[in-house]
């Protein structure tokens, strides 16, 4: 798993406000399946993130971003301009704040599939995401669950700014391709971010 997967999320809280998205209940997702989103978030669709990447990039240069690596940065901003990212983001917030959002993205990947090898992943991961984020990292979760009719790799960690924690899940679409689906919440609202992740991720269905 590439650790740069949970960086774009942290630029949503200026980039949300400046995009014109739509409400959403059931979204078709370009990445191939179907999921319900809560009609009080807001949607981007790739395209739409695609024609904003400039906002994305212009956010690397803040105080709060200085830690991520330009090498990092660029290939986010690549993904980004090739239509390779989905956003979600709570609309009920105040401005300048902190947005609570989900982002979608479609990688090159496997899911672990026996338990030494999930031991592995979850054995490096808290290390790599704190010498990217520059700060000790804790991992509260890493695991497989059954989700969807599918087994699927969950995550629970330290979000990248401080004040936040990042919930994942990874599911498995096709032999080689995993769709990930990345959720940044101020930690305060950690309660309700956990139930409405869950029900998107159950509402999901593959095309």
């Amino acid at each position: 798993m590439k650790t740069w997967l949970v960086i774009a999320g942290m630029w949503l809280a200026s980039f949300a406000i400046a995009a014109a998205p739509s409400f959403a209940a059931e979204y078709q997702s370009g990445f191939g399946f179907r999921i319900s989103v809560p009609e009080d978030w807001l949607v981007l669709t790739r395209d739409e993130v695609a024609a904003n990447a400039d906002a994305f990039l212009g956010q690397a240069g803040s105080a709060d971003l200085d830690f991520i690596p330009p090498e990092m940065r660029r290939v986010v901003y690549e993904r980004i301009v090739a239509g390779e990212l989905e956003v979600f983001y709570r609309r009920d917030i105040a401005e300048g704040s902190f947005v609570d959002n989900v982002n979608v993205l479609l990688q090159e990947a496997r899911l672990p599939t026996t338990p030494e090898h999930l031991a592995q992943v979850c054995e490096i991961l808290p290390g790599e995401f704190s010498r990217v984020f520059g700060r000790p990292i804790a991992m509260d979760e890493c695991a497989l669950r059954d989700r969807i009719g599918r087994r699927v790799l969950y995550l629970q960690f330290d979000g990248a700014l401080e004040g936040t924690t990042t919930l994942q899940y990874q599911l498995q679409k096709g032999s080689s391709a995993t769709v990930i689906l990345t959720a940044t919440v101020v930690t305060e609202n950690l309660p309700r971010m956990l139930d409405e992740f869950e029900l998107m991720i159950a509402s999901i269905r593959m095309n």
